[in-house]
């Protein structure tokens, strides 16, 4: 069970699930996604930067989970497979009309459940596209994150990690709250609010670094 679960409130469009650290917050979210197959849910994993997309693929076949990756050239093919983690990059989902067929083609026997690693840095990029998901689909959305994420270092991720430690949240326990949806947004506003042209990146990591001066 999750922190804070016997405090839920209003459920938002999105659910957030924070973990300490990336690796167990990976962990968690193909266990989450391993999870939604057996609910007769499809399962698609969303990234925002192409290193997410490698470190996310080679998670998955290290630990021997089937999945598929979903490029342009690839949605053909996805029609016919089944019990299977689907993977893709999220300027697919902004982009592609196709893609959007094959969702709805796929969400008519089943509820797709988007996990995403993680969020976008300026929220306006990612609200536009939870609202086109949610215009578009019948579909669950989790963000699953880590507080050793480059984004929450701008706001004391130490600081969160000591408060995390004292309440006694295990390594494999997420927190999962509509607070913590809430602070983490704000964050995020803030974040965009010292982005004036924003430079793309591989990785979350490279992005801050091109985008927030220290």
């Amino acid at each position: 069970m999750s922190l804070f679960s016997f405090l839920k409130s209003d459920k938002p469009v999105y659910v957030d699930k924070v973990w300490k650290t990336r690796p167990v917050a990976m962990k968690g979210m193909i266990t989450e996604a391993l999870k939604t197959i057996t609910q007769n849910q499809v399962p698609l994993v969303v990234c925002y930067f192409e290193d997410t997309i490698t470190e996310t693929i080679s998670f998955l076949k290290t630990a021997g989970v089937p999945y598929f990756h979903l490029t342009n050239d690839s949605l053909t093919e996805a029609s016919n497979q089944s019990n299977v983690v689907f993977v893709c990059d999220a300027s697919l989902i902004s982009s592609s009309s196709r893609l959007m067929g094959l969702l709805n083609t796929l969400s008519s026997g089943s509820k797709i459940h988007f996990l995403f690693a993680g969020h976008y840095p300026l929220p306006t990029k990612e609200n536009n596209l939870i609202e086109k998901i949610s215009a578009n689909l019948s579909a669950e959305i989790t963000f699953c994150s880590s507080i050793d994420d480059p984004s929450f270092e701008p706001f004391g991720a130490d600081r969160i990690m000591s408060v995390l430690d004292q309440l006694g949240l295990k390594e494999d326990e997420c927190i999962e709250h509509a607070m913590v949806t809430r602070a983490m947004a704000n964050a995020r506003e803030k974040i965009e609010s010292m982005v004036k042209y924003e430079v793309v990146a591989k990785s979350e990591e490279e992005w801050f670094l091109k985008n927030i001066k220290k």
